[in-house]
């Protein structure tokens, strides 16, 4: 996984959960007495789903609920990490998953081509219904949820998210039906 993502827990954590301390805390079970993740390296996934492990134990919070607010915070900073990737200022949470399923995450992952990014595409029923595909080894479907109504939060629209099938269910992909309700 992308260190960045790692650079984003670590800044959720601090946010949103106790501070520095707590922070170190989780590096401190997984045996890091100190650690830096830099934005461009790629780490073992394994090490993210032990902090998100470990997170969830001291929160006494299920794991999924943990990563769907990960990705409630994730969203919006990922939008300002990959500004320069967004043509159009004047986009909406749509808007903005459309092009990261397409041209933003072409983008971003040519520079590293043993990459494993997650599969993401969408398709626009209606302008307040649009159907996201998700398919990913990490099966971390929680944090995409999270990143759409994290998006939603900045854009000030708010969405229901019915998912309609799901990679833990056995399914080779989840969808997820996203329906904005401010229309």
């Amino acid at each position: 996984m992308y260190g960045v993502i790692f650079h984003f827990l670590r800044d959720y954590v601090i946010e949103r959960h106790g501070g520095e301390a707590t922070w170190k805390a989780l590096l401190d079970a997984q045996g890091y007495k100190f650690k830096l993740y830099f934005p461009v390296q790629d780490y073992p996934d394994e090490e993210i789903i032990a902090l998100v492990e470990t997170a969830s134990k001291a929160l006494d919070t299920p794991i999924p609920v943990v990563l769907e607010d990960f990705g409630s915070y994730v969203g919006p900073q990922l939008l300002s990490f990959y500004h320069m990737y967004i043509k159009n200022k004047e986009m909406t949470t749509f808007d903005v998953i459309e092009a990261a399923g397409g041209s933003i995450h072409d983008v971003i992952h040519k520079h590293n081509p043993n990459r494993k990014p997650p599969r993401l595409s969408s398709i626009r029923e209606s302008d307040d219904v649009l159907m996201v595909h998700y398919q990913s080894h990490r099966k971390l479907c929680p944090v995409v949820r999270g990143i759409i109504r994290g998006l939603g939060e900045k854009f000030n629209e708010r969405f229901d998210i019915n998912e309609t099938q799901c990679m833990h269910d056995g399914a080779d992909k989840c969808i997820m039906k996203v329906t904005r309700l401010d229309a």
